[in-house]
């Protein structure tokens, strides 16, 4: 049976080099010491997971469709570290020392290609692990797809998604049209807050709903009067799974399993 691990490859990286003893002093991480810190987190979710087929998917930092369409997305975000843009060979090759190969997909962030690789592991009928401490991945949860924090080592599930966003899993994307996303740079309904946006699925169950509303009124108007921005909002916080990746599965088998 096909248990797929998908590991986001930046947020590996950045979370253990931004983790790093050096870090906590304000001094420049050492370049090995996150290798070798990397390596042993990925040993550890082969060892915790004991997937058939693993891959690490990395951003390849250009331009993508996110971009063109909304000009200010991740505006803001700090810059990643020159040492995970130019090391980037040497972390593919360590990876690839203990079975794990790794790819960028040119003009497409990680997400994307994460998310399009699941949906299609899932709707197969196998088991799905995604490795990541983004919270984008939840709208993907499933009966198939699960998401994993490497980090603090826990399973996001629905009853996660239930206390932290109190909305369901179906409704995360309108909940964040309406709320934004602010770790992208992407504002949301002006004046719809999260407790907002909550209340008003609460009662419409659906973005949709709210913007058929003709007899909308209150915070409900003010989505239907920013209909263009929330629409916009939305498919800028939807994962892609429909990405033309001409890719085999049977590529990223691990050997011993």
């Amino acid at each position: 049976m096909v248990k797929a691990l998908l590991i986001d490859g930046h947020n590996l990286l950045r979370r253990i080099y931004e983790a790093s003893p050096e870090r906590r002093h304000s001094t420049p991480a050492s370049a090995t010491e996150v290798l070798t810190s990397c390596v042993r987190s990925l040993q550890r979710a082969l060892l915790t997971h004991k997937p058939s087929h693993c891959v690490v998917v990395f951003d390849s930092h250009d331009e993508t469709w996110r971009h063109r369409l909304y000009g200010q997305y991740k505006q803001g975000r700090s810059e990643t570290p020159e040492m995970l843009l130019t090391g980037l060979v040497e972390f593919e090759r360590a990876f690839l020392e203990i079975g794990v190969k790794s790819f960028t997909f040119a003009g497409y962030e990680a997400d994307d290609v994460i998310a399009t690789m699941a949906d299609r592991i899932g709707k197969s009928g196998s088991q799905v692990i995604i490795l990541s401490s983004d919270k984008g991945f939840l709208q993907l949860l499933d009966e198939h797809v699960r998401v994993f924090n490497h980090f603090e080592q826990r399973e996001y599930d629905v009853d996660f998604v239930r206390q932290k966003f109190e909305v369901s899993i179906n409704q995360l994307t309108s909940f964040w049209a309406m709320a934004g996303d602010s770790s992208n740079n992407i504002k949301g309904v002006p004046k719809i807050g999260k407790k907002t946006a909550v209340l008003l699925l609460q009662q419409y169950a659906s973005l949709q709903n709210i913007l058929n509303d003709a007899q909308a009124s209150g915070p409900a108007e003010k989505v239907q009067a920013h209909e263009a921005l929330v629409y916009l909002c939305q498919s800028l916080v939807t994962l892609k799974t429909d990405i033309a990746l001409d890719i085999n599965l049977k590529t990223f088998r691990l050997d011993r399993a």
